[in-house]
Formats: C-alpha cells, structure tokens, sequence
C-alpha cells in the first residue's frame, strides 16, 4: 500500500535550480520569520490544553467538546483572524446524536484583488472518543479517559500554529485561507460531511484542501502523504519540499486515500493532500497522552504544511484535479 519515498532530504544545486521558478522562499526566504514561530514547545502547550483530562476525552457531543472549540476559537481571536461563519462568528453548528456540535472556523483574507475569492483550506478534528463506559476508550488500569494527543490534539495545535504564521505575513497570501477545526471525525465523519455539504465557502471557491491527522508520532524523519496523484498539488508538493531541506522529513506516498477529514471533499472533487505520521501502540486508548507525543516532529509537518499551504495561496493557477488518478477514476471531475 506504501509506495516509494519521496524525499525532502537536502538535494543538489541543480534541483534545487529546477523549483526555484516556483518556489521563491527557500529556508532563508521572505516567509522564514513566520514558519519559525511554528515552534516544538508551543505545539506542546497547545496539546497538553486540548489533551487535558479536564477535557474528558472531546467526545462530540460533549460540554468537554465544547470546551475546546471555545479555546479554539479564543486563539483563533487572539491572533487575529476573522470568524469565518455567516454570522461573523467562529463557530458553525450541525445536528449531532441528538444534540447540535460545533465546527470552529477562522479566515486569513487573501490580498489579490480576484484570487481572493477562493481559498485553501487547512484542517484537523478536534474532537476523540471520549471517556469511560461506552466510550469507545480503551482503558489501561484505573485510567479511562482517551486524551487524544495525537489523535487529534497535534493536527489540531498545527492547524492553530499554521493560523498564526499565516496572520503575521506581510504581504498577505493571494488567496484566502481558511482554518476549520472539525468535531465528529471519530463518529463517522460528522462535522466535515456537514461542513462540505453545507459549506460556509462555497466548495467551487474551494481551491484545496490540507488535513493534518496524528501528526506527532513514530519515525521522526517521516510523514505520510495521501492525495500527490489525485491533482496538480502532487508536483506543487515536490517542489515546496525540495526548496526546504532544513525540516528533515521524508514524505512517503500513501495510496489509500485515508479515513479522515478530507474524504468528504475527495467524493465532492476538491484537491486535498492529508499528512499523516502513522498508527501507534496507544491509538484510541488513554495512553495517547501529552507526555507522548514528539512536539518536535509535529512541528516540522506543520511548518510543511505552512509552506505548501502559502504556495498553493499564491500560485496564478488553481490546482487541477485528476479524476482518473483519485479514487481508481470513481470520483467526478466537478465539485458538486
């Protein structure tokens, strides 16, 4: 299922000369300053928030859930960025096990005076499987509370670091961006497959997609890849990973789309790329805990997808969808 590795290790001159064309911001470049301020120990303070026990495990629906997206939404605030639901607020709301659960959504306004109109999206679950009986947590001793760091507290402290990179650039990106923290992931999917059948940007002003999923463990040289064939953004990848050597990780393709976030807008014909950092000993039980993750890895992908995610800002052309190469050709090439 894994084919070869693709490498961001340090290439020759002449490499590096073939993506300067598009990739003018190299480790030293103009956009440096904000991938810096990506940083191991803010990617560990913002795990240990949302992997807290007080937290219970984020279980949507959930008064704990809704302790995090308030966070969420508060650092969201606090950065700067604008609330990205219809009422000018950060939070959207769709029915969920009887109950309603809250999607978190901030926007990085693009400053192209066309391209603005259309925006990438970075995304992560917030939410976990919960705690105690009936749960879904597996328990270990007198311990039931999943805590979810991993899952999915580092993809969402990376979609929160991202955010604030983004809000410090000067120039701002040409397209817009738009950072959503999805609840419901472990439930099936809920809040994406609402969000993208009721999307707050239209899907067709949707340019892409960017997941980040447990993104804090196993080999801290490497990370996961879905979606490099699926569209353009497999050589736009390429090109920004090899203009960056100094994040040392290794992107090894992954052919199986992947059951996270992204799958909904996949189905509905949006390029997507989903990184990854692989299954552990302590997926879905109460010793995915903050004391376990490297912050130090997470980090790094998250400055990746800081880099992929502006360069896909800024490229003149949308990213092209290949219907025959995503999903075997079982997905159209139109969003619908």
């Amino acid at each position: 299922m894994i084919a070869p590795r693709r490498t961001l290790a340090l290439l020759g001159t002449a490499a590096l000369a073939a993506v300067s064309a598009r990739c003018t911001d190299g480790p030293t470049g103009p956009n440096a300053a904000a991938a810096g301020s990506i940083t191991a120990a803010d990617m560990l303070r913002r795990v240990a928030v949302l992997a807290d026990d007080s937290m219970r495990g984020r279980w949507t629906p959930s008064p704990e859930l809704e302790t995090a997206a308030a966070y969420i939404a508060g650092e969201f605030a606090r950065a700067g960025l604008r609330g990205g639901a219809p009422d000018g607020g950060y939070v959207l709301r769709y029915p969920a096990g009887g109950a309603t659960a809250p999607n978190v959504i901030a926007i990085v306004d693009g400053g192209d005076s066309l391209l603005r109109a259309e925006y990438v999206l970075v995304v992560a679950h917030m939410d976990h499987i919960g705690a105690g009986p009936g749960s879904g947590c597996t328990a270990q001793g007198a311990d039931s509370i999943c805590n979810g760091a991993d899952d999915n507290a580092s993809g969402t402290a990376g979609v929160l670091e991202i955010a604030e990179a983004f809000a410090q650039l000067d120039p701002r990106p040409r397209r817009s961006v738009a950072f959503i923290a999805f609840s419901g992931e472990e439930r099936g999917l809920w809040g994406s497959s609402n969000y993208a059948a009721y999307p707050a940007i239209p899907l067709q002003q949707t340019a892409a997609v960017i997941n980040l999923d447990m993104i804090s463990r196993n080999d801290p040289g490497a990370v996961f890849v879905t979606g490099l064939d699926s569209s353009s953004l497999g050589q736009l990848f390429d090109d920004v990973a090899r203009a960056h050597p100094e994040l040392n990780l290794e992107a090894v393709p992954f052919t199986d789309i992947g059951r996270s976030d992204h799958e909904p807008f996949v189905w509905r014909a949006v390029p997507y790329l989903f990184l990854f950092a692989g299954l552990h000993q302590d997926y879905h039980r109460s010793s995915d805990s903050a004391d376990r993750i490297n912050p130090d890895k997470a980090a790094r992908v998250a400055r990746l997808a800081f880099y992929v995610a502006l360069q896909i800002a800024n490229e003149t052309a949308r990213p092209a969808w290949h219907a025959e190469a995503a999903m075997g050709g079982a997905v159209a090439g139109t969003v619908r």
